[in-house]
């Protein structure tokens, strides 16, 4: 039986043998004691995106990981680290993964396929002397996820992807970033578990066009002494459903004698309306991790600088991100030679947590003071060029001098 076939079989039964499942949208995944389907078949494509919040925090937080640049770096033997440059990984996740997105557009989609469908895949391409070529971004909706936990396949338990129903990726030939996974297989989409959060804001907005729409008048009861059939019900009802609206907001209405109209008074503010919206905006800015002072709300901010604030974010939110994509990356797309000349993965955090001018250049004074770092090193942190003889490290006795000039001046003593 080929692998293809194989597959079909399973993913075509409609029955429960004992050792195969569907998985389901409501489903979590259980444990991994037998062979189940996961994910992207079942996940749909909602209107989440129409929450203003929702769209808000969903841009920050992409946009976040978009616009960190990943270096490859090498630890040395007598510690630090330096850039590697040369590195086929570096050279692609620089500035263009692919021949159809730079990196900016491919980290922000895998971000956000991410926290929309709960999973992102990377496919590598490699050419024929099994040098990478080329990095893709693939559809998490095409996407399925079959555990063989018994190793039916190969004779070894492993996770294999399915790929648009006929495209068969064994565990090590994806880069999978997961958001939320129960069960270290599958990841679960950010709107699963505030879906109802979601749609009271939906709704909130609603309220809010209808109110405009109909020129913020509340609704009106129109009392008529007499019988009314339903034509003439249906006539008086239209007639004053024309003068109101927006059109007619501040406009003398005239009203027939033979009726008397009174409005229902219908208060926002009674209602606690906004402080309801407010609540409903923190809880979805919560689940995406994003901060209040990121949607522009510094009712509640305690914090003095953009530096305290980004480092918040980056510590509370971003953190454990980067360190999935890192960890896989290393895994997945650097060689074994690779690590075992200690190379590995970062994302420059310093694009985030750039403090301003004056506390980089005291901090740049007391590290080259205290003989920690160069001038030059300094330097490059600023874009400026290298300058020659300002790679060494100085030393404060009285005067500056080289840290290895110490004591020069009484050696012909």
């Amino acid at each position: 039986m080929g692998l293809k076939s194989f597959f079909n079989i399973l993913t075509d039964s409609k029955e429960n043998t004992g050792d195969v499942l569907t998985g389901t949208e409501g489903s979590d995944g259980g444990g991994l004691d037998w062979l189940q389907l996961l994910m992207s078949r079942n996940v749909r494509k909602g209107r989440s995106l129409e929450s203003i919040t929702y769209y808000s925090c969903m841009r920050i937080r992409c946009d976040s990981i978009a616009k960190l640049p990943l270096k490859i770096m090498r630890h040395l033997d007598k510690g630090g680290s330096e850039l590697v440059s040369d590195n086929e990984v570096y050279s692609l996740l620089r500035l263009r993964p692919n021949r159809f997105m730079g990196i900016y557009d491919f980290l922000f989609a895998t971000e956000f396929q991410k926290l929309e469908y709960g999973n992102a895949f990377w496919l590598p391409s490699y050419d024929s002397r099994g040098r990478l070529k080329e990095i893709y971004l693939l559809d998490s909706l095409k996407m399925e996820i079959v555990v063989d936990e018994y190793g039916r396949l190969y004779g070894k338990p492993d996770v294999y992807y399915i790929y648009n129903g006929n495209s068969v990726y064994s565990e090590d030939a994806l880069l999978h970033f997961k958001n939320f996974s129960l069960d270290g297989i599958k990841g679960i989409p950010v709107k699963r578990y505030i879906e109802t959060v979601i749609a009271n804001e939906q709704m909130s907005g609603s309220i809010l066009y209808g109110k405009y729409e109909n020129g913020m008048q509340d609704p009106v009861i129109v009392e008529y002494i007499g019988d009314l059939d339903e034509a003439k019900q249906t006539k008086i009802k239209r007639k004053f459903e024309n003068l109101g609206g927006v059109r007619n907001a501040g406009k003398v209405i005239p009203i027939p004698s033979q009726f008397r109209v009174s409005q229902l008074s219908t208060k926002m503010v009674d209602n606690q309306f906004f402080e309801l919206q407010g609540l409903t905006a923190r809880h979805i800015s919560n689940a995406f991790g994003v901060k209040s002072f990121q949607l522009n709300d510094l009712e509640k901010s305690s914090y003095s600088s953009i530096y305290e604030q980004n480092r918040l974010f980056y510590s509370d939110t971003l953190q454990g991100v980067l360190t999935e994509y890192e960890q896989e990356i290393d895994y997945k797309l650097l060689t074994g030679e690779d690590r075992e000349k200690n190379l590995y993965s970062k994302f420059n955090i310093d694009a985030l947590l750039r403090a301003d001018i004056e506390a980089r250049y005291n901090a740049y004074a007391a590290g080259i003071k205290n003989s920690f770092i160069t001038p030059a090193e300094a330097r490059a942190r600023e874009d400026m060029p290298f300058i020659q003889g300002t790679d060494r490290l100085l030393a404060y006795n009285g005067a500056s001098v080289w840290l290895d000039q110490i004591g020069v001046q009484y050696d012909g003593k």
